[in-house]
């Protein structure tokens, strides 16, 4: 087993919510699958646990190989989370064409926040490497 990449992000919680209650639905449709926004309507405090995923978002992105460079669609990357509510990743599109071409075998992902700010890191594994 071999780590790949490591990322990781910040979000600011009450920036990303006014620029999200400017833009409006579309904005944050553009973002995030309707999966990763069901479990934020379901939360008291939506917009906390949005730029957790959104950080977390961003921390995979980095942690892909050349996933900084490419541009990489937000839905493509999907933060979903267990019943328990640990979040994990699933890739889609040319984010999960990456992990094809690259033999990649698992993505794991933290996120964290306290009332002002929301991060999130991520690490990109390997088998047999």
């Amino acid at each position: 087993m071999s780590v790949i990449g490591i990322g990781i992000d910040t979000v600011e919680i009450e920036r990303f919510r006014k620029i999200a209650e400017q833009r409006g639905e579309r904005f944050l449709e553009k973002i995030f699958t309707s999966g990763e926004m069901k479990y934020a309507e379901s939360k008291k405090a939506r917009f906390i646990h949005m730029a957790g995923k959104f950080a977390a978002k961003e921390a995979v992105k980095k942690a892909l190989p050349n996933g900084a460079e490419i541009g990489l669609n937000w839905p493509e990357i999907e933060i979903l989370n267990t019943e328990e509510g640990k979040p994990y990743v699933r890739l889609h599109g040319q984010a999960g064409k990456l992990a094809e071409e690259f033999k990649l075998t698992k993505v794991l992902v933290s996120i964290s926040h306290t009332r002002g700010i929301a991060a999130s890191n991520a690490v990109v594994i390997k088998d047999g490497a």
